[in-house]
């Protein structure tokens, strides 16, 4: 029998160890070598064998190979594949030949959700502030949860306050903080968020896209908003975002007007060719932020 996991490398983890847990499975990882898996799947006087295999890393080449080791696996033996982020062609054969269990990474509301949860099965009681902040924090659940186990080691109430002074993960740049300097015309302040990006090692070329998502996003509400009005609620529905970023954008949108929203968008529109067709894609974004600055 083969059981595969997939999708959020922190929660398939997870799901593959506790399962391994499960069918009495000692916990270890074994690379992708045919020989290897042969040997530990095939059993031996102890009764049926078992293995979890490791695909993060597996080249086309060794997956070649070792998918014959894995057709010929036993019925009654159990294989564990980890494989967070499968290739589409290797996804098609997993869910062809093992039992494919899928924990795809929650987003926005149900990120907040997860986190709630996580708080709720480790003990930690706290306003729920609390799990909103990190829930909105643009790092993994790996990284979360590690801080979520640096809390539990806190005495006394956890406040956002105490939590935000604790957590060493920091805060996203997000692309409201660039939007707001560049729509208040204040071209230094984001050329200074910009060079903070860069140095974090945000490519050019992702930022101008979360630009340009902001703004068709704010284009959206504001075409909605000429029609009828829009609660919170329904802003974060049509966007299908976590209710708080759509809150913002939704107050952003209304003090857009067409002539400023158009203006935006063709800034951002000639910037993207730019840095696709071969030219600095840094210096187009430079140009672009400059263009809606003014």
């Amino acid at each position: 029998m083969i059981v595969s996991f997939t999708g959020d490398p922190f929660l398939a983890r997870r799901a593959a160890r506790a399962e391994a847990e499960l069918r009495g499975l000692e916990w270890r990882l074994l690379p992708p070598e045919p020989q290897q898996v042969r040997q530990a799947a095939s059993g031996g006087l102890f009764g049926p064998g078992g293995a979890i295999v490791d695909l993060r890393d597996v080249s086309e080449a060794e997956w070649k190979e070792l998918r014959g080791v894995l057709e010929a696996v036993p019925e009654e033996s159990l294989v564990l594949l980890y494989d967070p982020k499968p290739t589409s062609a290797r996804s098609r054969w997993l869910g062809k030949h093992s039992e494919k269990r899928d924990h795809p990474t929650p987003r926005y509301r149900d990120k907040v959700r997860w986190v709630t949860n996580e708080m709720k099965r480790m003990g930690l009681k706290a306003p729920a502030a609390v799990a909103h902040y990190l829930g909105e924090l643009e790092a993994d659940l790996e990284a979360i949860h590690a801080e979520l186990e640096k809390l539990t080691l806190l005495e006394g109430p956890l406040t956002l306050e105490r939590v935000k002074a604790v957590v060493a993960l920091e805060p996203p740049l997000s692309s409201f903080d660039l939007v707001d300097a560049a729509a208040a015309g204040r071209f230094e302040r984001a050329m200074e968020l910009l060079r903070d990006l860069l140095q974090r090692g945000e490519e050019p070329l992702r930022i101008l896209g979360a630009l340009s998502k902001h703004y068709t996003r704010a284009a959206l509400l504001w075409a909605e908003l000429q029609e009828r009005g829009l609660s919170d609620k329904e802003a974060a529905a049509l966007l299908k975002m976590h209710p708080f970023p759509a809150k913002k954008l939704l107050q952003y949108a209304k003090r857009l007007d067409e002539t400023r929203l158009l203006w935006y968008l063709d800034a951002l529109a000639q910037a993207e060719l730019a840095a696709k067709t071969g030219r600095n894609p840094e210096l187009a974004l430079v140009r672009a932020l400059y263009s809606i600055c003014n």
